[in-house]
């Protein structure tokens, strides 16, 4: 039998499992991280499936292609409860592509986030909810005042 202790570890595991793949930039382990019917939100949009969250990160620039560069994500504190992990970071890049119709502008980023897993009962990802100030970063790629 599992206990609570045994599952917030687990859970725990697979978050910085799931995390050292972004930062990686390893999408195909980073989707391994996922369950079967995983939904993905980010501020507003939310996404459902393995295809659609798959894209999206690839999008970003965490697969071969992308609108941002040297992605990395530095964990600042965690905050892990009985159901989901609560992960507060600073998620840190380079425009060098196109990204939501937005030409590259060669600057530099760093925003605070934060990211919300949920489990399934196979003990994978089935939700992955991320907030940040998208404002925020668009003043710092230079494209608002």
């Amino acid at each position: 039998m599992t206990t609570s202790a045994d599952s917030r570890a687990f859970h725990l595991a697979l978050v910085e499992e799931h995390l050292e793949a972004e930062n990686r930039h390893d999408l195909d382990h980073l989707m391994e991280t996922f369950g079967r019917q995983p939904s993905f939100g980010l501020n507003d949009l939310k996404l459902e499936g393995n295809d659609a969250i798959r894209a999206l990160y690839d999008g970003f620039g965490f697969g071969d292609r992308g609108g941002f560069s040297n992605l990395a994500c530095q964990v600042v504190r965690r905050h892990i409860g009985d159901d989901s992990i609560t992960v507060e970071l600073m998620l840190q890049g380079l425009h060098t592509g196109e990204w939501q119709g937005i030409p590259a502008t060669g600057k530099a980023f760093g925003v605070p986030a934060c990211a919300v897993f949920d489990f399934d009962e196979e003990n994978r990802i089935a939700a992955e909810r991320v907030y940040l100030d998208m404002g925020l970063l668009i003043r710092q790629l230079g494209v608002l005042g």
